[in-house]
């Protein structure tokens, strides 16, 4: 009977053990899950921080759109309020720059026209992301609408030669101007280009938005 009575008392103890063993593993944070998690999201945190052609390829359709309708408010909200966008003709033998903090502020160096007369030169832009062709003096005819262009298009890549091309050295500008020019340089990461006109059109990805920071409308070989 005794023997009976420790069975049991055995029996009620492992039990006990048991139950208290598995209430403890359910209260126990699953750390394998958190990690997979943050595996998981750390590539979107990424993408976020570097967004991706297709992202500024919705950015550049809203910028067209706003061109083409000549909508003031959005193509300002395309220019960065530090960096503002820099804007370069070619009146002359030397190249003239001109900064903008407002697009409405800005009258193009030929009959004082605005910015939004560019629509009617850059009618259309199907973008193509890949390395810009290659252009050259000789194969340009105004009359037969040839561009000098190796391949005719809208074209985007990334800044190129465009940082090299030293326009700001030959523009007249103060040592301040050339110095905040040359700081926004380094931000700009897509680079558009219309063979049509050859103007183009440089954005860089800051606070969270594509910037429009230098525009180039300039004709080739004219000067």
């Amino acid at each position: 009977m005794q023997k009976l009575w420790w069975c049991s008392v055995l029996w009620l103890t492992i039990t006990s053990c048991n139950t208290d063993t598995k209430i403890t593993d359910k209260t126990q944070p699953d750390k394998s899950t958190d990690s997979l998690e943050a595996v998981q999201e750390e590539p979107l945190r990424q993408k976020s921080a570097t967004p991706d052609t297709l992202a500024f390829v919705i950015s550049f359709k809203q910028f067209f759109t706003a061109l083409q309708a000549a909508d003031t408010a959005t193509i300002n909200q395309f220019i960065h309020p530090k960096y503002g966008l820099w804007v370069i003709e070619q009146p002359g033998a030397l190249p003239k720059m001109t900064h903008v903090t407002s697009i409405t502020d800005f009258k193009r160096e030929y009959q004082d026209r605005s910015f939004f007369t560019v629509r009617e030169e850059v009618k259309a832009c199907d973008l193509k992301e890949e390395v810009w062709p290659t252009f050259d003096c000789a194969d340009m005819d105004y009359d037969k609408k040839t561009s000098g262009f190796s391949k005719d298009g809208c074209f985007v890549s990334g800044p190129g030669k465009f940082p090299k091309t030293g326009y700001w050295d030959y523009a007249s500008l103060s040592e301040a101007e050339i110095e905040s020019i040359k700081s926004t340089l380094p931000l700009v990461q897509k680079s558009v280009l219309h063979t049509a006109t050859s103007f183009e059109f440089h954005f860089g990805y800051i606070d969270g938005h594509w910037r429009l920071l230098f525009t180039k409308l300039i004709y080739p070989c004219s000067a």
